[in-house]
């Protein structure tokens, strides 16, 4: 990737994790000049994917992101069919669901629905590690094994609470479970007092690149409640699968 083109990307990442951001300050971030930095935000502001407030000097992300988003989510079948699934899963269980894609080696979260009235625990747009998430399990555990294993041998097993799974052993046995069973479970592995439970949406080779999780406070989720949402998830999942790819091989 070029240079240029790498730091306009991490420029809208880093105008994407805040409210905004003023010139010298995405300077110091990219570590690049002010005038650098500035011909970044002129450029983006051209195209309106970045918009300026005259009164404070800063920017924040302009109008056409929101053009690239919804043109990501018309041309994805999988997130159409997930949409209407997921809200219904989320209010007969009462906890929040999330959809989650592979992609460059992360769980990336494409969809959530959450209850009303409920905290939003997860963002859309964020990474979550394979090793050591629900959704990212499942990922690994269905993915092409010759896939599994480009990604298995680039893992750097970053730790994140005392329960992060830290070595491979560990993790193919996990794997190895995660296959058998159909499901995965994050035991407060990436978030401290936070659990999720999530299943593969299976393709039409049998091979999964999405999957699909419900996060919830580790105290709303004991073991007899995880047994009880694992098979509304897995039926949900089928739907998904069935429909989802369906919609894709008609067109």
């Amino acid at each position: 990737m070029s240079k240029s083109l790498e730091k306009g990307i991490d420029a809208l990442l880093s105008l994407a994790a805040r409210k905004s951001i003023g010139v010298t300050e995405l300077a110091k971030v990219l570590k690049v000049n002010k005038s650098t930095a500035f011909r970044i935000l002129d450029t983006f502001q051209k195209a309106n994917m970045v918009e300026k407030d005259n009164k404070t000097l800063k920017y924040r992300l302009g109008p056409a992101i929101l053009g690239l988003s919804d043109r990501y989510y018309n041309n994805s079948n999988i997130i159409k069919v997930a949409r209407p699934v997921m809200k219904q899963l989320a209010a007969d269980i009462h906890e929040s669901v999330h959809l989650c894609v592979l992609s460059n080696n992360n769980a990336v979260i494409v969809d959530q629905v959450v209850p009303s009235k409920f905290v939003r625990s997860t963002k859309i747009g964020n990474n979550e590690p394979l090793h050591c998430s629900a959704v990212g399990k499942c990922l690994l555990a269905f993915t092409h094994e010759k896939n599994r294993n480009e990604i298995l041998s680039g893992l750097s097993f970053d730790v994140f609470t005392e329960k992060t799974i830290n070595n491979m052993g560990e993790l193919n046995s996990e794997i190895q479970q995660v296959w058998e069973s159909e499901y995965a479970i994050d035991n407060e592995e990436l978030n401290s007092g936070v659990k999720c439970v999530a299943v593969p949406i299976f393709e039409g080779h049998g091979a999964s690149v999405y999957s699909m999780g419900v996060s919830a406070p580790a105290s709303k989720m004991p073991p007899d409640k995880i047994n009880a949402m694992v098979p509304l998830l897995i039926k949900a999942a089928k739907y998904i699968t069935d429909n989802g790819w369906k919609m894709a091989w008609e067109q």
